[in-house]
């Protein structure tokens, strides 16, 4: 099981046993646990406060584990004979030895060998040979040296693989969060609503996020142009789920703290938020986000530094199991019953009926009152020569008989008969 099939089904399970993981901290100690043996000892060492963090150590570590595997896969195939004859125990015949005595060479690691030659020391951190300071665990990235993301979501990388791909490849991209539930948990994003086009929108600050995206409904309601895209982009989330963007939203001014900046959009079907503004668009202002303090930081250098304040998170609500209600309530636990009853008075009119509204002629504002009594002629026409049915007559009781004529007598005096 990979680890995005193992957090979507930590994320599946988890909502059976709310009271398992109420704190991040519990979170982060269940999630540890269900790692494989050798990464879980990495991963305890640097000891992740929260599910994020757990997370984003696993998916380093499981990147490197496969970066490694293919290495020694790839130089395995293209030395395999002659490493087969270097581990064949070569004889040499010594004068001084007994007879039929065997002297084997000493064999090392081709890789270790190789970095060894170069003079590079075996790292105590990591285990491989590196020079320099050593960034494994650490939030700076290993391919262009800057704090705030890793080398498997570096802009750089993207960039050059956007640049590489094909005109009919699909492009891949990642976003760390879609949902209220899912940034509440990261607790590295920050969230306002900010001004896009003239329209009021929900906006998450995502460093975990490739690109920048908009959501279908937003797009809809504020009736924007959209354009499709040269390349169908393939957005993975944590959950593990894989959604598709084929329409892009171009110059979209959007205001933050008195400045206008713009921004390409992606068309996203999303959720909870309308719009997410990615790595592509912080790096080009400039932004780093402060996650203690919920802010985010602009530093563009032909004008003064600004920031912006979002929005506080809000702890989801503790929600306990029926079970684990049951049970309090067995061992006498205070319990409030609330009902909400909505007294607001509905003014009912005929433009509020889907049907009636259609046809305003037909309905008219006021009713006059009651349909008149009409007289309905009704009959059943039957067919030519057609007799009645010979039934045997049917006798009944004398207390039968006196409830008929009691109902009979009801529906004359009705005027139903």
């Amino acid at each position: 099981m990979i680890v995005e099939q193992y957090d979507a089904e930590f994320d599946m399970l988890s909502r059976f046993a709310l009271e398992m993981i109420a704190t991040e901290a519990t979170i982060a100690d269940k999630f540890v646990r269900g790692l494989k043996l050798d990464i879980q000892g990495l991963v305890r060492a640097f000891r992740p406060a929260t599910h994020a963090d757990a997370l984003r150590l696993e998916v380093d570590l499981s990147l490197q584990e496969r970066a490694n595997s293919s290495k020694v896969a790839s130089r395995g195939s293209i030395s395999g004979q002659k490493r087969k004859a270097e581990q064949q125990p070569i004889t040499v015949p010594q004068r001084n030895f007994r007879s039929g005595s065997v002297f084997r060479r000493f064999q090392q690691k081709p890789f270790e060998a190789v970095e060894a030659a170069r003079g590079k020391p075996l790292c105590t951190t990591c285990g491989k040979h590196h020079l320099g300071r050593c960034l494994f665990g650490t939030r700076i990235c290993f391919k262009c040296r800057q704090d705030g993301h890793t080398a498997d979501r570096c802009p750089m990388r993207l960039i050059g693989n956007a640049q590489n791909q094909g005109a009919g490849a699909p492009l891949q991209g990642k976003v760390f969060a879609t949902n209220k539930t899912e940034a509440e948990r990261a607790g590295t994003v920050v969230t306002g609503t900010l001004p896009v086009l003239g329209h009021y929108a929900l906006v998450l600050f995502d460093s975990g996020s490739s690109y920048s995206f908009i959501s279908f409904a937003f797009v809809l309601h504020a009736h924007l142009e959209v354009e499709p895209l040269h390349h169908v982009l393939s957005v993975s989330t944590p959950s593990g789920e894989c959604m598709l963007s084929k329409e892009t939203v171009k110059a979209c001014q959007i205001e933050i703290a008195g400045h206008m900046s713009e921004v390409t959009l992606l068309v996203l079907d999303m959720l909870d938020f309308d719009v997410i503004l990615g790595m592509d668009w912080l790096a080009a202002n400039h932004a780093s986000i402060d996650c203690s303090r919920k802010e985010v930081a602009f530093n563009p250098p032909s004008m003064a530094s600004f920031k912006f304040k979002g929005e506080g998170s809000r702890s989801l609500p503790q929600v306990i199991s029926a079970m684990r209600a049951n049970k309090l309530l067995s061992q006498g636990t205070w319990s409030i019953l609330a009902s909400v009853v909505d007294t607001r008075e509905v003014d009912v009119s005929l433009s509020s009926e889907p049907v009636v509204r259609d046809y305003p002629d037909v309905f008219l504002e006021e009713l006059p009152g009651l349909p008149p009594h009409r007289e309905i002629e009704f009959a059943i026409e039957l067919e030519p020569c057609t007799v009645p049915i010979s039934r045997a007559p049917y006798r009944m009781a004398p207390a039968e008989l006196k409830e008929l004529k009691v109902q009979l007598q009801e529906l004359l005096d009705k005027g139903f008969i």
